[in-house]
């Protein structure tokens, strides 16, 4: 990885000098928005122990519900049994699954509480932001400065209202009909999706000195397999043998840093180790005050260890976590 590298205060320079595209995964709205295994069978646990009815008939689930119901299943809850527990989680009815996870990537937006995750943005040159997360945290912070092209689709500010809570009651109970959206979540792309493509083709027009990849690893799944296959086929044709840095940030960069490097055909992708709320909150400190330490480095790392990965900036009421 050392020679595939770059260090944080030549990152931080040549977002600021240079116009450059952004791509955001769930990595960049760490310590605010969910994601990960916890998320997914989020309502499948809340349904199996929440909802008193116990339908007779196992609904014909969409593609979302049935990924959220391989997950959870098999997982016994407290004193219910893993039979009980898996034919409970069979019954979950698409609309509830659906608005579930919607009001839980709304909340963040909802409360419209700066972080440092997205305002760093506003420090940066001019650029174009693909974002694949729901939340919306990256039009709120960014799009007065930078062009916010949304891959996946955002979820409205509403969904995340504690009144919410009142219809996800009455959702629990009735297989509702899912009205349709333009939210992709949480499922494989599709080549036959003209809206992805022509969001894809907005990218393709811009021409930048520098890609930064944040958080994002294009819905990589545990056998290999990409859940963004359309997203990575895009990147590969159209950034074959770009001249400028790639940035890959994330926590663990390597794999996903040789695969872009090898698609690609370039030898300018360079894997950036870093927990991206942590590192933005470094970035914002540094240009506030240029006269503390001088090394980034460090006090990303003072920062772990003193909050952990899971830090909220600015903290409030004292709190150190979401």
């Amino acid at each position: 990885m050392a020679l595939f590298t770059a260090s944080y205060e030549y990152l931080l320079a040549h977002f600021r000098a240079c116009r450059g595209l952004y791509i955001l995964g769930a990595g960049t709205s760490a310590g605010v928005a969910p994601f990960g295994h916890a998320f997914m069978t989020g309502p499948a646990r809340d349904y199996a122990l929440n909802s008193p009815s116990f339908p007779v008939d196992v609904p014909d689930h969409a593609p979302l519900t049935r990924r959220i119901i391989e997950m959870a299943s098999g997982q016994a809850i407290g004193s219910r049994t893993d039979f009980l527990w898996f034919e409970k989680v069979q019954r979950l009815p698409d609309y509830y699954a659906r608005l579930f996870m919607k009001h839980e990537l709304a909340k963040p937006r909802f409360r419209q509480r700066p972080i440092d995750n997205y305002s760093v943005f506003r420090l940066f040159y001019p650029s174009l932001i693909l974002n694949y997360n729901h939340d919306g945290l990256a039009g709120e912070a960014c799009g007065g400065i930078h062009r916010v092209v949304d891959a996946h689709g955002t979820i409205q500010r509403g969904y995340g209202a504690p009144e919410m809570g009142e219809l996800m009651m009455a959702a629990r109970e009735f297989d509702l009909q899912v009205a349709p959206d333009d939210i992709l979540m949480c499922i494989p792309e599709s080549y036959a999706d003209l809206q992805l493509a022509g969001r894809l083709l907005a990218v393709a027009r811009f021409s930048p000195r520098f890609i930064a990849i944040i958080g994002y690893s294009f819905g990589q799944r545990p056998e290999g397999t990409y859940d963004d296959c359309v997203s990575l086929d895009f990147f590969r044709e159209a950034f074959r043998g770009f001249l400028g840095n790639v940035y890959v940030i994330s926590p663990n960069p390597g794999d996903l840093r040789e695969m872009l490097a090898d698609g690609i055909k370039s030898k300018n992708v360079l894997g950036v180790p870093a927990y991206w709320n942590v590192l933005a909150h470094a970035f914002i400190e540094a240009l506030r005050d240029p006269t503390g330490p001088r090394s980034l480095n460090y006090v990303c790392e003072k920062i772990l260890d003193s909050y952990g990965n899971g830090i909220v900036f600015p903290r409030s009421n004292g709190a150190t976590t979401e």
